[in-house]
């Protein structure tokens, strides 16, 4: 019998235990997992969703730019506008190579599904270069490009007269449908800025405009320019950039509180993991001087102990990360109802280094912890251990 045979009995001789010291083992790993998997999913998910949106700036009304990025990223009713002449000064201003023009809002049928419209100009397509579009973009009245999700949802084929979602007593005809982006843009429907001002009673207002620059190098001294024009005081201006970074400074000061909660439940399981091979061991007393005296060394014994401690955190560990996988859509959703920022891409997604750093940290809480109990264990004298009664020394 090997040693890690041997080291295998001690969840027959006391498995409730046992299973109970790795089940906070799991506990811990799950929350580091998470945490991992999260912060590079919700770094990733921004990148991304900033890329699609195709633009260096954002232009939006007063308020909060974090809100607004989020509205024009994943689509919602604007609480203001801006005044379409703006719209001049912002092309007007050096370093602008497109500015795309927007005017959305989102509109609720009686089952409480959200539609969201989206009224833009042909020249969105400059910044959209990912779109690949199955038919044509709207030319004419009541023409709309819609996104692939909704397309297959309401089963809508090019060419079709359609009645719009959540709109009463309107139609439109179906001129293209969006591949899917794996976006918020598979959601929407798009149509000619004029049409969707004219549905929605916003005659020369936008509630965004996306800008692209010439030379993203030169996106400060854009910036600059746009907030001190005529228009400055009455609108937002929002380089995606810093926003990104400062989103990510956010995330990065949560994840570091929340990494030093991971780690002392980590430390506190490895804590609990020592206490209970300390008490197998104090049990196990008589069978280790047994062990001993028939010729095992001390550092076979010490082996044997230490493998136990390290089966533990193992299967703690495993168990761990199979619970947070598991738990991941759920722990996605409660995440989502709490960030003023959330991609559209999944948050946490599993990654084989994330789950290998997990091992790794359950393998070295492991290692420390084991240290101190197989350590006892391998100083038991045989004698002594043979002729304690009831198998304590």
């Amino acid at each position: 019998m090997t040693w890690l045979q041997l080291s295998l009995k001690e969840w027959q001789r006391r498995p409730l235990r046992t299973s109970v010291t790795a089940a906070g083992v799991a506990i811990a790993v799950a929350a580091l997992f998470s945490l991992l998997a999260f912060q590079r999913g919700y770094r990733d998910g921004v990148r991304q969703e900033l890329d699609r949106l195709g633009a260096h700036v954002l232009v939006v009304p007063k308020g909060c730019p974090y809100d607004a990025a989020s509205m024009a990223l994943h689509g919602a009713n604007w609480p203001c506008y801006l005044k379409q002449k703006y719209l001049e000064e912002v092309r007007a201003a050096v370093g602008v190579a497109m500015a795309a023009p927007v005017f959305m809002t989102a509109v609720y049928d009686t089952n409480a599904t959200q539609t969201v419209y989206v009224g833009v100009e042909k020249n969105i397509l400059a910044l959209k270069r990912g779109w690949q579009i199955e038919g044509a973009f709207p030319e004419h009245n009541n023409g709309l490009l819609v996104g692939s999700e909704i397309a297959k949802r309401n089963g809508w084929r090019i060419g079709q007269e359609v009645p719009l979602p959540g709109i009463s007593n309107q139609v439109g005809t179906v001129t293209g449908i969006l591949a899917p982006t794996q976006g918020a843009d598979d959601t929407f429907i798009f149509l000619r800025l004029a049409d969707a001002q004219q549905l929605f009673h916003h005659p020369n207002e936008l509630t965004h405009i996306l800008v692209r620059l010439a030379d993203p190098e030169t996106l400060d001294a854009a910036v600059a320019q746009l907030r001190g024009c005529d228009a400055g005081l009455a609108m937002n201006v929002v380089p995606l950039a810093h926003l990104f970074h400062t989103i990510q400074a956010l995330v990065n000061s949560t994840r570091l509180l929340l990494g030093c909660v991971a780690l002392v439940a980590l430390l506190v399981a490895g804590v609990g993991v020592s206490n209970t091979v300390l008490m197998a061991v104090a049990e196990r007393t008589r069978d280790l001087g047994v062990m001993r005296a028939l010729g095992a060394a001390p550092g076979d014994i010490f082996l044997l102990v230490w493998l136990e401690t390290l089966q533990v955190c193992l299967v703690g560990a495993l168990a761990g990360i199979v619970m947070a996988f598991a738990a991941s859509r759920g722990v996605e959703t409660w995440l989502r109802s709490k960030l003023p920022f959330a991609p559209t891409d999944a948050l946490i997604r599993w990654e084989w280094w994330i789950a290998a750093a997990c091992l790794l940290c359950a393998v070295g809480v492991g290692s420390l912890a084991g240290f101190l109990p197989a350590w006892r264990a391998a100083r038991v004298p045989p004698m002594t251990a043979i002729r304690a009664a009831g198998g304590r020394a």
